[in-house]
């Protein structure tokens, strides 16, 4: 796998270690590791909200499902199916549409910003922008999987 794939998939399993990580916060507990609850830094704020649900569903499970998900199609196997190449980059478009609205909501509803949540953020955009590279690249590039 070139450099840019590799990046992909390790960061592809740091969004799932970060999803697994909120998912379980989401359930057992309101505290989140290393993140301030006062001031306008608040993870309980934001993952206690009501932005924080996505059809019924709270956003951190979202989150997980979806950097499982690339694990697997950013894998050394999913690099090698050629029809995985428009999937990846549609759901990275979705990803990071996810992000910005999510963005949005601390931003300019919730007025709070989680730490954790903004991790994810980097992560996806930074998936983002490799998948993006990876897709236009010369077929050149890909020479070894």
């Amino acid at each position: 796998m070139t450099p840019i794939r590799t990046a992909c998939f390790v960061l592809s399993l740091m969004g799932a270690a970060v999803g697994t990580y909120l998912t379980a916060a989401h359930f057992t507990s309101t505290s989140i590791l290393a993140c301030p609850s006062s001031g306008i830094i608040n993870c309980a704020r934001v993952t206690t909200s009501p932005q924080s649900y996505f059809l019924n569903i709270p956003v951190a499970v979202w989150g997980l499902i979806f950097f499982l998900y690339l694990s697997v199609i950013n894998s050394p196997w999913g690099f090698k199916q050629e029809n995985l190449k428009v999937p990846r980059l549609g759901s990275m478009f979705l990803g990071v549409a996810f992000v910005l609205w999510l963005l949005s909501a601390e931003l300019l509803i919730i007025n709070s910003i989680c730490l954790w949540c903004s991790v994810v953020h980097v992560i996806t955009i930074s998936i983002f922008a490799l998948v993006v590279y990876d897709y236009f690249a010369s077929p050149a590039m890909h020479v070894g999987g």
